[in-house]
């Protein structure tokens, strides 16, 4: 039907054929071959080329009521599915990439009305986001807010990891008490606020008092710490196992405060977000963090 549309377009056969790169005497045969089937003629071959005729024009029209058609079903068919919703949620830094991955996989089969996109950043600003409706579920290790709702997914020790040529690095068990004097880097108070009140709080209590080295860090701890000169870091295992390569990481037997991971949105949720969070606790109990030490 296309060659038919191409030689009254052109015209011509010869500039036809061109026009669909085959050869002539090919586009000739298709033509005729249709005439055939139709009982009627369709073009008035001359010397100077070819002119439709009356019936050619009626089937010529058709043809095109017919392309169009045919041209629009993956529109028509698009429309009528389901429209997919973009949902933003947010990662911190830390989380182990087999989690992630896996939760990826799993929004993608348990909600397919959702277009996923994370966003990387901590936990105070993913908060901040989801205030501002920037971000639909923020994932967060610190105390949510009392005006959203959240679940707690995750609870990893938290502990410390020594410098391998520092005395304490031998010792079989980390306590408060042996973090006296020590240089220690932790994460600023913007980027885990709950954890820095509990860590100075827990200090205090047990009458210590280390260097604290407040700094935000995400992805370099190795290289903050060896810049400010300090002895430990204050972190989880699979930040110690990942970036911290070498220094020795253990649990704070005695700090009742725990690397805590939350899924937090806000009461005012579109209806895509609670089957978002259904299948990000589904995709795991929680966040498989290693908490051995590292080797």
């Amino acid at each position: 039907m296309r060659y038919v549309l191409a030689v009254a377009r052109h015209g011509s056969f010869s500039r036809a054929a061109e026009a669909l790169h085959i050869a002539q005497p090919a586009l000739s045969r298709q033509i005729r071959a249709i005439e055939a089937e139709l009982g009627v003629k369709l073009f008035d071959r001359g010397s100077t080329g070819a002119s439709v005729t009356p019936p050619g024009r009626t089937f010529a029209a058709h043809v095109r009521q017919v392309l169009a058609l045919a041209d629009s079903t993956g529109e028509v068919v698009r429309a009528e599915s389901p429209q997919r919703e973009l949902v933003h949620i947010g990662l911190p830094p830390g989380l182990p990439q087999a989690w992630t991955v896996e939760v990826s996989r799993r929004l993608l089969d348990d909600v397919p009305n959702a277009s996923v996109r994370f966003v990387e950043a901590g936990s105070t600003e993913q908060l901040r986001l989801l205030t501002q409706g920037r971000l639909d579920v923020a994932v967060v290790h610190q105390l949510p807010p009392a005006e959203t709702r959240s679940v707690l997914i995750a609870s990893e020790p938290l502990g410390v990891a020594i410098r391998p040529d520092h005395p304490l690095a031998e010792a079989p068990r980390y306590r408060l008490a042996d973090l006296g004097r020590l240089r220690i880097l932790v994460h600023s108070r913007d980027q885990i606020p709950t954890q820095q009140d509990g860590v100075l709080a827990a200090a205090g209590s047990a009458g210590i008092e280390p260097e604290w080295i407040f700094a935000r860090f995400v992805e370099h701890a190795r290289a903050c710490a060896e810049a400010a000169e300090a002895d430990a870091v204050l972190v989880g295992s699979h930040t110690a196992r990942t970036q911290l390569d070498g220094w020795v990481w253990k649990p704070i037997e005695d700090l009742e405060l725990a690397m805590n991971t939350w899924l937090v949105h806000r009461t005012d949720a579109r209806d895509v977000v609670p089957p978002t969070i259904a299948a990000i606790k589904t995709s795991a109990a929680r966040p498989h963090f290693d908490a051995s030490p590292p080797s």
